[in-house]
């Protein structure tokens, strides 16, 4: 029995195993040896070789980018590659890097556990063979494992019965044979057309529908090849900012906002463009608003229609169960076509469920029938089914099996809590759902790489995900499908196919930007949420976040939304105005009217809105909206002034004012103070109590509100009985930590902070100011109570929690609300992110009980 010791095991001969072995080798100087059970390199490429097999994703994609010269040298033959050209481009790879050398191939890992004693792996293989190795490296892929055959009677046939991931290499031949085909997802579409002309008779039994758009495939020519080489850079960077990790266009607008005729106009386009454009280019809400998703659905049900000559086999192949893009979307070339040859028969396995195989073929509920051959495609044990077949034993001897039983758990689809020093790559709970995986491959290698330098660059023993990181990553996972329509359906994505498997999304469904910058911010932080013998990195910011909040987040990352602090002032106004778009609509029976205030800087607009409530003279709530001074309008504000006169029952009046820098300090406070002033003098001939009356406002609306209650109480009036205060501003030159963690946002930095403030006190003396810094006061008494809304993922949060703080230290009745998992403008976005309801919530439960206590000794009097 051989015994070696090493660096790091590598298990898999996939797109994974093969860049980790040329990472860790080749590039970082490592030991490694690799094992795969196949004959050969190529992973899944290596064993699905049924008829048909090609990727769904471009070649020219679908392909490492590591290598400029590899990517120049190798020639694909055409659009989408099959899978005899995959393999021989993995097989060309294996070569060109020296990798044969590392693996052991025809060989299986029987066990791997970990020894806490010398912080190693011990690997055994079925070969006898132990290695020890100080890294163990999960690249066995997440299509290794064939799913169980649900069907009886399998031994007894006396034909021939292959699943597609088993097909003989040396092929089968089916000329003039009878033939049954069960499943009809991406596998079975593709074995379908590819060998119905071809056979006798093809019977497909199908049981869930599936939304199939044209693949689009032909040869790549001399020259669409050349451009491409040229424009390789570019199209790598654009394809890692992407949804899916291809360079496609970007879907800019939500189904919804178009009409009839033009959604298809854009559906015809891109259902006949080939890959996933259909689902990433037509329109962004279609894989989270089902209103939108409907569209697709009727789009692509009549294009079956027209494709079909049969109307009742037409109906059956229309899906009607499910949306679309929750399960794998799926491509087809000549797929519904398939179905108009007379010896081709669709099979309703939904209506009359197979039974059992018999010796000549299928029984079902309702009919016998007589194959000589019959094809499983029938999935996959999608996720880390192959790693948990390895008999691998962690800490304390835990086993995966006992840590996963309630679903697969990895964080940042790396690692497993437990398991020191194992690290997966691409694995479950990563990117893979949403992301062209050759590119999320290296990725997640290079990050793999770049933690195993940092442990030997440290003389660290053991690197283990925390159990605190592991757990909100989870729960992130798990947020951000609920944001979406993926558990809507059974599918694989959830883990529904196998019936043993619990129910738990197997991926992070928020596409390639967003995840690259969560795990390009754990990285830039030391590796945080990991821990380096025992010392522990803090959970990074974008994993806090709140599923709603990330999807929202992702979605403006999909879209190529350009960050603020890169936009011209016009786009900055423009982004902050199209956040009216992620509102939910104003509550019915608010009504709104628009009147005129006067000021020194001339007459402004307000905008009333009235609660549908009682006659008598109501509270009042002057809310300034947000926008750093430079932006924002009545607009972008008009749902949460609606909502907050609906909640709060008060009239709420939301004044326009003039804007920076074209009108810098003090412009804003004098229009927001005059707009305050007029609201005490005219606001009972609308219906308004002034006794009663409150000030509030969102980020620099924060600022000035707060500015405004000083103003009031240092310049005699009005009297107001609460202000209201959502992330403010309170000192632009506040040093502290939350400034310094967050830096770079989400949605807000730093950086753009500083520029706002600065067109916005044209005189940097200003910023010293009370009237630019309310935190600047000499002193705060005599303010109204106060409610001091925060968000835990913003760099404003402590300046507004400081100021909390000193007006309570001031006797000042002071709530203080932090929420978890928002960032800065959260309160804008009530559509998307549910949790802005308890925002709501929390303002009415302040101050509902003051306007009541102040109606009462009203009364009184």
């Amino acid at each position: 029995m051989s015994h070696q010791s090493i660096d790091v095991v590598v298990v898999g001969a996939g797109f994974s195993g093969l860049y980790a072995v040329h990472r860790f080798r080749n590039l970082q100087g490592l030991s490694v040896q690799a094992f795969d059970a196949g004959a050969g390199p190529g992973g899944v490429w290596h064993w699905n070789r049924y008829p048909g097999a090609r990727c769904d994703f471009e070649s020219i994609f679908y392909s490492y980018s590591f290598d400029e010269d590899l990517q120049r040298e190798w020639r694909w033959s055409e659009r989408f590659a099959a899978q005899p050209e995959i393999l021989s481009y993995l097989e060309h790879v294996c070569d060109r890097f020296d990798l044969r050398r590392s693996f052991r191939f025809n060989t299986r890992v029987t066990s791997a556990v970990w020894n806490e004693e010398t912080a190693r792996w011990i690997v055994r293989t079925d070969d006898g063979a132990v290695t020890e190795a100080r890294y163990f490296i999960n690249a066995a892929g997440s299509f290794s494992v064939v799913k169980r055959s649900d069907f009886p009677g399998q031994e007894d046939f006396r034909g021939t019965v292959l699943h597609t991931r088993d097909w003989p290499a040396a092929g089968v031949d089916l000329t003039g044979k009878r033939v049954a085909v069960i499943g009809t997802g991406s596998t079975g579409i593709q074995v379908i057309q590819a060998i119905a002309k071809g056979v006798a008779s093809l019977t497909v039994f199908q049981r869930t529908a599936n939304f199939a758009c044209p693949l689009g495939n032909r040869p790549m020519t001399d020259e669409e090849f050349e451009q491409v080489v040229a424009d390789y850079p570019r199209l790598r960077d654009e394809s890692r900012a992407s949804l899916a990790g291809a360079a496609y266009p970007r879907a800019q607008r939500s189904a919804l906002w178009d009409t009839p005729e033009e959604r298809r106009r854009v559906y015809d386009e891109y259902y006949d463009g080939g890959g996933f454009r259909m689902l990433t280019s037509t329109y962004f809400d279609l894989i989270y608003n089902l209103e939108a998703n409907k569209t697709a659905q009727d789009y692509i049900r009549e294009r079956i229609r027209e494709r079909v000559n049969d109307p009742e086999t037409a109906e059956l192949l229309s899906p009607n169960n499910h949306p679309y893009g929750v399960k794998r979307a799926t491509f087809e070339s000549g797929y519904y076509e398939t179905f108009n040859l007379p010896h081709v028969r669709l099979v309703d396995a939904r209506a009359t469920p197979i039974e059992r195989i018999t010796s000549t073929g299928l029984a079902t509920t309702a009919e016998e029938f007589e194959f000589d051959v019959i094809v499983l495609a029938t999935g996959y044990d999608v996720g880390a089914a192959a790693l948990m077949q390895m008999g691998v034993v962690g800490r304390d001897g835990l086993t995966l099996d006992k840590r996963w039983s309630n679903g697969q758990r990895a964080y940042l689809g790396t690692a497993t809590y437990g398991f020191p020093n194992l690290f997966h790559i691409n694995g479950p709970q990563g990117p893979a759902a949403l992301f062209n995986n050759p590119i999320a491959i290296e990725d997640s290698v290079d990050f793999v790489s770049a933690l195993i330098a940092q442990a030997d660059g440290n003389a660290v023993r053991a690197v283990e995900v925390t159990e605190a990181a592991e757990e909100r990553y989870d729960q992130l996972v798990r947020e951000v499908a609920n944001a979406t329509l993926f558990p809507t359906a059974p599918t694989w994505y959830m883990g529904d196919n196998i019936s043993e498997k619990p129910r738990s999304p197997l991926s992070l469904f928020t596409g390639a930007p967003l995840f690259r910058a969560i795990t390009a911010e754990a990285e830039a932080r030391g590796f945080s949420g990991f821990s380096f013998d025992g010392e522990q990195r803090p959970i990074p910011s974008l994993v806090r976040l709140d599923g709603a909040a990330a999807f929202l987040l992702a979605g403006m990352m999909n879209m190529g939304q350009k960050p603020l602090e890169e936009a011209s002032l016009q786009e900055a106004r423009a982004a902050m105005d199209s956040f009216a778009l992620m509102q939910l609509p104003v509550p019915t029976g608010v009504a709104i009217t628009e009147v005129e205030y006067s000021g020194a800087g001339g007459p402004r607009t307000a905008r009333l809105y009235r609660p549908p409530v009682g006659d008598g003279p109501l509270p009042v709530i002057v809310f300034i909206h947000g926008g750093g001074w430079i932006g924002g309008s009545l607009d972008a504000f008009h749902e949460p002034s609606a909502t907050l006169a609906a909640r709060t029952g008060a009239l709420v009046v939301s004044p326009d004012y003039r804007l920076a820098p074209e009108h810098p300090f003090p412009a804003a406070t004098d229009d927001t103070f005059e707009a305050l002033q007029w609201v005490a003098d005219h606001i009972q001939e609308y219906g308004g109590d002034p006794t009663r009356l409150a000030v509030g406002g969102e980020s620099a609306g924060g600022n000035l509100a707060a500015v405004a209650a000083l103003r009031a109480r240092n310049e005699g009036g009005p009297q107001l009985s609460a202000q209201i205060l959502i992330t403010p501003i309170t000192d632009p030159l506040a040093d502290n930590a939350s400034r310094r963690e967050f830096a770079h946002g989400p949605i807000i930095s730093v950086e753009l902070g500083k520029r706002m403030s600065s067109l916005y006190a044209a005189d940097p003396r200003d910023l010293q100011s009370p009237l630019v810094a309310p935190a600047k006061a000499s002193n705060f008494d005599g303010l109204p109570p106060t409610l001091v809304i925060t968000m835990e993922i913003d760099p404003l949060r402590d300046e507004g929690e400081d100021y909390a703080r000193a007006l309570q230290a001031a006797g000042i009745r002071t709530v203080l609300r932090r929420f978890d998992g928002l960032f800065h403008t959260a309160y804008s976005f009530s559509a998307p992110i549910p949790k802005v309801a308890e925002i709501q919530s929390a303002i009415a439960d302040f101050l509902v009980p003051i306007f009541t206590e102040a109606e009462s000794t009203v009364t009184v009097r």
